[in-house]
């Protein structure tokens, strides 16, 4: 007689010692009836010491903490505005790629649009983290694909400390 025991269903508890009851199936290879039993089995000492919901509140805490961090430093960090007055093909779009988060890093799925305004002007303006910017134009095309400025990147240094300044940036292209 063949004898085999399913998964075993997971029953969480409180506390260590306690017992929970537990199905277990056995299978006969003659027959075609199953018999299902329920075991008594004790939890480890480990489940005791763990308390998940002073870890969850210590968890939200440090997660509040570096949110706050992060908004602060956002405020503090300048405005660059990036203008490019240049007529595309129906469909086009540029979008500004650079080695900073904001700007992608440079990754052109995900660096940001730039806004079409009256007259072929597009603009984007954001907050960038201070220091040195490595940065390209990138063109957007219908068909889903990506056509990089020519030549090489380019470059910008990002003020410290000024969160009132605009740093305005006026590529000029062929």
């Amino acid at each position: 007689m063949l004898s085999t025991r399913a998964p075993a269903v997971r029953v969480s508890c409180a506390r260590a010692g306690r017992v929970a009851p537990r199905p277990v199936v056995l299978a006969r290879a003659t027959q075609t009836q199953t018999i299902t039993r329920t075991a008594q089995v004790a939890y480890d000492d480990e489940v005791e010491s763990l308390d998940v919901e002073s870890m969850c509140k210590r968890l939200e805490a440090r997660a509040k903490a570096m949110i706050q961090l992060e908004e602060q430093e956002v405020a503090s960090r300048c405005k660059v505005k990036f203008v490019i007055k240049q007529r595309l093909a129906l469909g086009e779009a540029w979008k500004i790629c650079g080695t900073v988060p904001e700007l992608g890093r440079m990754t052109p799925e995900v660096a940001p649009y730039m806004k079409w305004n009256t007259g072929d002007v597009w603009t984007l303006e954001l907050k960038v983290r201070p220091g040195p910017v490595t940065w390209k134009a990138v063109i957007r095309k219908p068909d889903g694909q990506y056509v990089w400025e020519a030549g090489k990147d380019r470059s910008l240094e990002v003020p410290f400390g000024e969160p009132s300044k605009t740093v305005e940036i006026a590529p000029k292209f062929e």
